[in-house]
């Protein structure tokens, strides 16, 4: 009687459609996990910082009726695929509302995206929620530019999803699934696409000269006929992928018309690169504008990186696959870190002023550091997943495990302690980056924000809807709360050139006398407060109660807010509209 043979018939094998639906359960449970982990992280009240920036031009793409004055809202859309797809939401449900909607779709966007990453390099179950957990972690304290890749709404967070997709498929070589991805994510966000797409290609020519060589690195050929081959094989590598590249460059360019089109000329745009660049964003592109404990703690995760991919690769020797999956990985993160070695450069150049500094500037604003502040904290959670997936499942090492299960439970300590930071504040985190706030008196700092949320409620409810005000500095949520038109604040800076310089000179004339006096705004007289509301349609005044009684002498700007003069609130509102008089002859 023969022996059954269990490779030859399906006896033991479990039926296809267990397998398939025990796989989705197990996706769908990690995917969720992780979504969960995001929020824990992420999911302060909305506003987020860069959500009453976004979303409120959203609302007013699809309703110019909506803060109709408003320069920043009135200026070129750059992320228009974003304001196209999503903010037709702001017609139905409140900014709130939108972002929270939108908060859950792209949390699970890049949700999917690192767990088909996390699938094709680690091999235990749930380290993809652990390894998302880390990603967070090294991201917001490891960062060198503030870049930050989960947090609140805005067109980056599909643009980070769709780049995970692209990088699950490129650790596969499916070219023909990159190209599309990546042309997503330049539809929404072009530069996080675009420069993704840049270390895609250097990955993609790797792969061409490995396939043809067979090495396990590249190597140059010495003679011109290997330089030949090695053109025929990129230009038969093209042909092969002109599908899916003129897919993904069609999307792409959803993406990168809007801002090409609003590109100034000459001058113009030399003056709007300079504010751009060394004054109003220098904390993400000019080099000498980063603290010195962030670029220390990124050189350290750098080198820890490099240290421990270089270990990863050396000691998968027996799975050649996820050798080369780790290589291409590690090839992509290396040309992120080429981008922000260029922006070093640039950075030095533009210290030197002049014609260098022009020409520095006009690629400085391009986001040359934001890519590597994600892909060196994600390719060295993929790593350390890696090692203790091997770790914790090597029975035959003991110390290796315990090792692996102290540091699991670190990134878990680390974790917890980050979200409990997160939430400590309880506001907003757009409110409380720009509110005053007093250190040590949190009931104070809570008594401000909630008179802030409250004197924009009653400009909303007893202000016309075409009113414009002249603003705080400290603050950028006035027109998520008051829904009203604002001449300009230091968060809300135009894309397009004409408009950024614009926005320049009233930054000039409204907010840097706040800055530099305790007066804040009434440094000016009223009656020259009334021809800048001439000069730039302001019909309001909305300040500082403490400014406006600190006056020697008390302005004669007519306060519609509060009421009572001697009522002691934190914020008073004005009217430039003249005073007028009943039938009695009173006011």
């Amino acid at each position: 009687m023969p022996l059954l043979n269990v490779n030859d018939g399906n006896a033991d094998r479990p039926p296809q459609n267990n397998f398939s639906r025990r796989f989705l359960v197990t996706a769908t449970l990690e995917i969720v996990l992780i979504v969960i982990c995001f929020a824990m992280f992420a999911g302060q009240a909305a506003p987020n910082v860069n959500e009453s920036h976004y979303l409120t031009k959203a609302k007013h793409f699809w309703n110019p009726d909506y803060c109709p004055g408003d320069l920043f809202l009135s200026s070129s859309f750059s992320h228009l695929a974003f304001y196209t797809t999503t903010g037709w939401l702001t017609k139905w449900v409140s900014l709130s509302t939108y972002a929270w909607i939108g908060r859950w779709v792209t949390w699970t966007l890049i949700a999917a995206g690192w767990w088909r990453v996390c699938r094709h390099l680690l091999d235990m179950p749930l380290m993809s929620v652990l390894t998302a957990a880390l990603l967070v972690i090294l991201n917001q304290r490891f960062h060198l530019a503030g870049e930050w890749v989960v947090g609140g709404f805005e067109a980056k967070g599909f643009a980070y999803g769709f780049v995970l997709l692209a990088i699950s498929d490129l650790l596969q070589q499916r070219w023909h699934r990159v190209w599309p991805w990546l042309g997503a994510a330049s539809m929404f966000h072009v530069l996080v696409g675009g420069w993704s797409t840049i270390a895609a290609i250097a990955c993609w020519l790797f792969s061409l000269q490995t396939a043809a060589t067979g090495n396990r690195s590249i190597s140059t050929p010495a003679s011109s006929d290997g330089t030949k081959q090695a053109w025929i094989r990129v230009y038969q590598g093209l042909r092969n992928q002109a599908v899916p590249l003129t897919v993904g460059f069609g999307l792409a360019l959803i993406g990168i018309l809007p801002p090409l089109l609003a590109e100034g000329g000459g001058h113009l745009q030399q003056r709007a690169n300079a504010i751009y660049v060394t004054q109003r964003i220098s904390h993400h592109l000019d080099f000498g504008s980063f603290s010195v404990t962030h670029i220390c703690r990124f050189v350290l995760m750098g080198i820890v990186w490099f240290h421990l991919s270089r270990w990863v690769r050396t000691t998968e020797y027996r799975n050649p696959t996820l050798r080369r999956r780790f290589q291409l990985l590690a090839i992509f993160t290396a040309t992120t870190l080429v981008f922000s070695l260029t922006g070093l450069a640039l950075s030095a150049m533009a210290e030197q002023g002049g014609d260098q500094a022009v020409f520095a500037n006009q690629f400085l604003r391009f986001y040359l550091f934001r890519l590597a502040d994600f892909s060196v904290p994600a390719s060295l959670a993929l790593i350390c997943g890696r090692i203790l997936s091997r770790w914790t499942m090597d029975r035959s090492n003991l110390p290796r495990q315990v090792f692996a299960i102290i540091f699991i439970g670190g990134i878990i300590f680390a974790a917890v302690a980050l979200v409990q930071q997160n939430h400590l504040d309880g506001r907003p985190k757009a409110d409380a980056r720009t509110l005053p706030y007093y250190p040590g008196d949190k009931k104070r700092s809570d008594d401000v924000f909630k008179n802030w949320k409250r004197v924009c409620h009653w400009i909303n409810q007893n202000t016309p809807s075409d009113a414009v005000f002249i603003t705080p500095i400290e603050q950028q949520t006035f027109k998520w709360y008051a829904g009203r038109s604002e001449v300009c604040n230091w968060k809300d800076v135009p894309q397009d050139p004409s408009a950024m310089v614009k926005w320049k000179q009233r930054i000039d004339q409204l907010i840097a006398p706040q800055r530099d006096n305790d007066l804040g705004i009434f440094v000016y007289s009223d009656q020259q407060l009334r021809l800048l509301a001439a000069n730039y349609g302001a019909t309001h005044l909305l300040a500082k109660q403490s400014q406006s009684n600190a006056l020697s002498t008390p302005t004669l700007l007519r306060q519609i807010y509060p009421n009572d003069r001697s009522k002691k609130t934190t914020w008073v509102v004005y009217t430039f509209a003249p005073q007028t008089m009943d039938r009695s002859g009173t006011e």
